[in-house]
């Protein structure tokens, strides 16, 4: 779909009393536009299980791991099932996990979960164990035939039995869409919930979301755009993403203790022309060029 008309239909809707939950109970339950993030769990999985296998590798295996903003499949759990021989933690914001999602998170466990296997060292027999012992189980069921906890919010992973246990909080596309505000709070609880030299492993992408779906769309635009322009099209609730640089997100982690390093997933594409630094907005004028070649990192931050 146009991104334009998308946009529209989010902003009439967003207009009514209760839109924005429809449009997810629309798009998430309904239509099941959320078959895709089983995917990509698996996709970016291999890059968090080589941050555990470098960060500790004397047991990358008993770590326990959280999945920050798991999404609506529960992908994530597959993936966590397989990387790690501890339970582990599933948390999303706006509570989208569903049953109608199950198949595809077996499908792709099926498909690639052998793979994931070899490399993170699982045992020979998990990924035909974790496809039997969860057959026809329902998503709950399934998670805790893991020992996979899910939860709609993150504050479960302050509780006794997570706070200062976990070896690992990792996300995928996600620490973008959270305002400056709610960025500290979340950063501030992860700190809390990792034990000593627990690692964060953030993948984030800094590229204007329009261009996702739409190619004509430059992939540093936003960061053209005046503030009031900014706040009309994406100071909502369905299409928000901030517009946080690399720079910002590393000083908010040594804010909290961590020790990071970035390292550059996507960067700026050679059939590009050359991004001109004078169409910039003010308050992105001191831009270094490393964030502006960097546009999607990975943020991977280990707690002293």
């Amino acid at each position: 779909m146009d991104w334009r008309l998308k946009s529209l239909i989010r902003h009439s809707l967003l207009a009514l009393p209760s839109g924005d939950r429809f449009y997810r109970w629309l798009t998430v339950s309904l239509l099941g536009t959320n078959a895709g993030m089983a995917y990509k769990w698996f996709r970016v999985m291999p890059a968090h299980v080589r941050v555990l296998q470098e960060f500790f590798p004397d047991d990358p295996r008993g770590q326990r791991l959280w999945c920050f903003d798991s999404g609506a499949t529960m992908a994530a759990g597959l993936a966590i099932a397989v990387a790690s021989d501890m339970p582990g933690l599933l948390t999303d914001r706006t509570d989208r996990l569903r049953e109608r999602y199950c198949w595809v998170s077996r499908r792709v466990l099926k498909e690639q979960g052998e793979a994931l296997a070899t490399l993170a060292a699982a045992p020979v027999q998990r990924v035909a164990d974790l496809l039997l012992n969860t057959d026809e189980l329902g998503v709950q069921q399934a998670l805790a035939t893991m020992a996979i906890t899910y939860a709609p919010r993150h504050a479960v992973a302050l509780e006794p039995v997570w706070r200062g246990q976990l070896g690992c909080v990792f996300s995928a596309g996600t620490l973008e869409h959270y305002t400056p505000e709610a960025l500290e709070q979340e950063v501030a609880g992860m700190a809390h919930a990792l034990k000593p030299g627990g690692v964060l492993s953030h993948v984030v992408d800094h590229r204007d979301h329009r261009w996702h779906a739409d190619k004509t769309v430059h992939p540093l635009a936003h960061l053209t755009m005046e503030e009031e322009c900014y706040q009309r099209q994406f100071a909502n609730t369905l299409e928000y993403h901030n517009r946080w640089l690399r720079g910002r997100y590393v000083d908010l982690y040594r804010r909290y203790g961590f020790r990071v390093e970035c390292r550059d997933a996507v960067v700026y594409p050679s059939d590009l022309p050359p991004f001109d630094r004078a169409t910039l907005a003010p308050a992105f004028a001191d831009a270094t060029a490393e964030e502006l070649n960097g546009l999607v990192t990975h943020f991977i931050a280990v707690k002293r």
